[in-house]
Parts: structure tokens; sequence; C-alpha cells
């Protein structure tokens, strides 16, 4: 949210601020146009990066912008009086578009101080206490609005990546997820292994049951081979009644080893009341030169074979 935040706000702050900029200069306010072209610079800068570099740096906004945004305040309030604190009210909104929000916070804070400094030697006392009043309000409402976005944003993005059923992550993060398991596999040389793991028979769960137990069943699985992968590894949910749990950092012998403690967990417990079932796993280790797909294929291929070969075990290659 940052990068894009900085973006944009480059780019709407260089349209607005540079004709005042140029007409603080050609008017002899140099000092504040030196601090308005300053701030110019900045957000220039921060539009570069995210661009070119698809980087964004808050400690730049941090360290360098919100000094900038003091030095303009302490200027232009007293030669340009309430025109200098109407240039306030965006600076403190953008610095919670810019900043991680306890920065923000902070930065605010000083804002604020100093512009209640200024408006208190600039003004009568009245107007300054509404300055004061206004400036306040306007930052607490931004930081809450800002607050809310950010927390519907997480909600959004964990719904997207998320299996409703099951609480596991779904096929959605999965591509993602092995591309950069095996782009570490490969620059670290690390042991990683692909486990699928299917139910069997599910289809005589909810022939049997119905739909809403067959549910039930896979919620059940679900949190037993979560359970047993723990932090070895991540479980997804890739479909119907199949998983699939990515494992790192394990050798071979406790890769199959963990396979075969998941299989016996799930064939013990009761998915449903009185009701057992059991699984039938592949496993593939990652072998090098081995891409996502050709990983895949080859504990699927595996998976097949556990099948083919009568269900209720593990088979690895």
């Amino acid at each position: 949210m940052l990068n894009k935040s900085a973006m944009w706000l480059g780019n709407v702050a260089l349209f607005f601020i540079t004709p005042f900029a140029i007409n603080n200069f050609i008017n002899g306010r140099l000092d504040v146009a030196i601090a308005s072209f300053f701030i110019m610079v900045i957000f220039a800068l921060n539009t570069i990066t995210v661009v070119f570099w698809k980087r964004y740096y808050s400690w730049v906004s941090l360290l360098v912008l919100s000094p900038a945004i003091l030095m303009f305040c302490y200027y232009s309030i007293p030669n340009q009086g309430i025109i200098g604190v109407l240039w306030s009210f965006p600076a403190l909104v953008c610095l919670y578009y810019l900043l991680p929000e306890k920065q923000a916070w902070g930065a605010n804070v000083v804002i604020i101080a100093l512009c209640t400094y200024l408006a208190f030697n600039t003004f009568e006392r009245g107007l300054a206490m509404r300055i004061f009043a206004t400036l306040s309000l306007i930052s607490a409402f931004t930081a809450v609005s800002i607050r809310q976005i950010n927390k519907q944003q997480i909600e959004l993005h964990r719904l997207a990546i998320t299996d409703s059923l099951t609480g596991l992550y779904n096929r959605t993060l999965l591509r993602a997820a092995l591309d950069e398991v095996i782009t570490h596999h490969h620059k670290l040389l690390g042991e990683c292994h692909l486990l699928t793991l299917d139910v069997d028979h599910f289809k005589r769960i909810n022939d049997q049951f119905g739909h809403d137990q067959g549910d039930e069943a896979l919620r059940n699985m679900a949190h037993c081979i979560r359970d047993h992968v723990g932090t070895h590894g991540v479980v997804f949910r890739h479909g119907g009644e199949e998983f699939i749990a990515v494992l790192e950092d394990l050798s071979w012998q406790a890769a199959k080893k963990l396979a075969e403690d998941i299989r016996l967990a799930v064939a013990s417990i009761e998915v449903l009341p009185e009701f057992k079932t059991t699984l039938s796993i592949g496993l593939a280790r990652l072998k090098p030169q081995m891409n996502r797909i050709d990983w895949i294929r080859e504990s699927d291929r595996n998976l097949y074979l556990a099948k083919n070969q009568g269900r209720n075990q593990t088979v690895a290659s």
C-alpha cells in the first residue's frame, strides 16, 4: 500500500505544489519557495524509486520529508498567515499514507505542535485554538480511517488466500508459494518435499452422510494434517478432498516419517461420530532443475500409485 501511495501522492503533489513554489519564488518568498522545492524533490524521488526499482523507502519520508514539511510550515505560516495553515492540512494527511502507522502518529504530533506554536504567535488566541482543534481532528480522523482501511485490506487478503471451509491456504496462493520455495531451494540447496494427500472413498462419505457432514469430515482431516505438519511446512487445500503440504528443511527420512505419521493419525481419528477414513499420500522430493509443474506432477504420480496399490498408504520418490 505504501508503494502505491508514495507514487500517486508524489504525482499529485508535483502537480499542485509546483505552481505555488514558482509563485513564491517569483514573489521573493525564497524560504517558502526553497522548502516547497525540497518537498517536490522528495516526492519525485519516491515516485522514481517506486516506478523504476519497485521499492519504497519509508525512512526517506520520515527523516527527510517530515523535516521538510516542518521547515515549510515554519516559514509559510508567519509569512502567509492562514494560507500557510491551510497547507499544513494535506501535510498531516499525506504522512499517514507515506509512513507506517506509529511513525505517522509521531510525525503528526510534531507538526501539530509546531503549527500550534506558530499559530499562537501569528494569530489571535481564539483563532489559534481553532487551528489547533482542526489540525488535531483531521489527524485523528485520518488515523482512524487509515487503520480501518488497513484492517479491511488485511482481511480481504486473508479471504483471498484462505479456503473458507477448512481454514487452510487455498490453491490461489499455492503457485506463488511453490515458486518461492523452489527459488529458495535452488539458492541455498536445502531439502524440500511435496505431499499430495487425498481422502480415500470420499464420495461414499457424501453419499452416506450428506454434503454437510462431508464438509465436517474435511475440516477435521484438514486440522489433523495441519497440526501434524506444524512448523515443518505449510498446508493447502488443493481442491475437493485433496490437500498439498510443502515441507522444508526436513531430511528425506524425516519427510517420509511425517507422511506416515499424518496417514496413521487421520486413520485413527473419528472424522465424524463413530466414523473413520483413510488417506492416500504421494511424496516427492524437490530435485535439481525441477520446476513447479514437474514437482507437482511427480507428487501426483506417487499419489495415483498409492491409490492403485490399495489406498491408505504413502508412495515416495
